[in-house]
């Protein structure tokens, strides 16, 4: 059965190792994430020099691969042979694998690193049997500012719940992307400093008037002229407010609060557990629900489906701009 990240890292802090392990998956932060614990982890640098070796796919072949993972330690207990990129390794190779797996060498630690592409299935099986398969899928979009503010904590940072969904909406889905920015602010700010959206403001640099943030919360509020003047300032900063990224967190707050619209007992709790996020928000959306009925909610998400098309090319005048279509967009929604 395959294991997850939590479970490889306590068994890889425990010093219990697997003769091979086969990171594979759409999501490459926690592939390198492992990766680099392995090689940092299981032998100190005396040792490396003689029981490392790193190989990458497509300047490697399985032939390879077992030549090194054949040999046995010197001066060390294990071996390790890290294969970095192994997807780009010719398809047919992987074949050559079988017999290997079948008897692996107990005292060399194979990690294959296989990112983006389906690994043979029967070939993963067999090495689930004898070794560790770890499979890394990406974020759901509504799962990002909990995986923040979660990674956050394991860094030692105190970010506001804000600060997080700001984040969130800005960087998408990229954890790589997110945890370098995250480890620039703790570079920048003192210890336990609570961190709010006007630091990352400074920090990062997304405006804390002008993002989609605040116009969602302008459009929950149907506070016309605040939604206008952020739709302005995305229409003269394209790279801070790209429609297709608009349009998508739009999508997700009206529809979440479609569902809240739903809930019988609209309590803050019982929303968040609706929506599935925190009570914190849930008077964004208890906002909303009060001045949008249900029929112009489904109306809405209808128009970010219609503008979501248009910002693609469909239907639209050639001459249109992505900002003329969220100033129409917007006029749309709150009108």
């Amino acid at each position: 059965m395959a294991k997850n990240y939590r479970q490889i890292i306590s068994e890889l802090e425990a010093r219990k190792f697997s003769p091979i392990y086969l990171l594979t998956g759409d999501e490459s932060f926690y592939i390198d994430e492992l990766t680099n614990r392995f090689e940092k982890e299981i032998m100190d640098e005396s040792e490396k020099d003689f029981n490392f070796t790193l190989l990458y796919g497509r300047d490697t072949n399985i032939g390879e691969i077992i030549s090194n993972a054949k040999q046995y330690p010197m001066m060390s207990d294990f071996r390790l042979v890290i294969i970095r990129e192994a997807q780009d390794l010719d398809k047919k190779e992987w074949e050559k694998l079988s017999s290997y797996i079948d008897n692996p060498t107990t005292s060399t630690i194979v990690v294959i690193c296989f990112k983006y592409k389906t690994f043979d299935k029967s070939l993963a099986k067999k090495i689930d049997k004898v070794g560790t398969l770890f499979e890394s899928k990406k974020l759901y979009d509504n799962q990002i500012p909990q995986w923040v503010s979660n990674y956050a904590k394991s860094i030692n940072l105190n970010l506001d719940l804000r600060a997080s969904a700001l984040i969130a909406d800005y960087l998408g889905n990229n954890l790589e992307k997110i945890a370098n920015e995250l480890s620039k602010l703790k570079l920048n700010l003192k210890q336990n400093e609570l961190i709010t959206i006007e630091h990352i403001e400074q920090h990062i640099g997304i405006s804390k008037d002008y993002n989609v943030f605040e116009l969602q919360t302008a459009l929950g509020k149907r506070d016309i002229l605040k939604a206008n003047k952020i739709i302005d300032y995305f229409d003269s900063n394209p790279k801070d407010g790209p429609i297709q990224m608009v349009i998508s967190t739009l999508f997700s707050f009206f529809s979440k609060a479609l569902i809240a619209s739903q809930v019988k007992d609209k309590t803050p709790e019982n929303i968040a557990q609706a929506i599935g996020g925190s009570p914190y928000f849930a008077k964004d959306y208890l906002g909303t629900i009060n001045i949008y009925p249900q029929n112009k909610l489904y109306q809405i998400i209808s128009l970010l489906r219609e503008y979501d098309l248009k910002s693609k090319g469909l239907g639209i005048s050639p001459n249109a701009s992505p900002g003329d279509l969220m100033k129409e967009l917007v006029f749309k929604i709150t009108h």
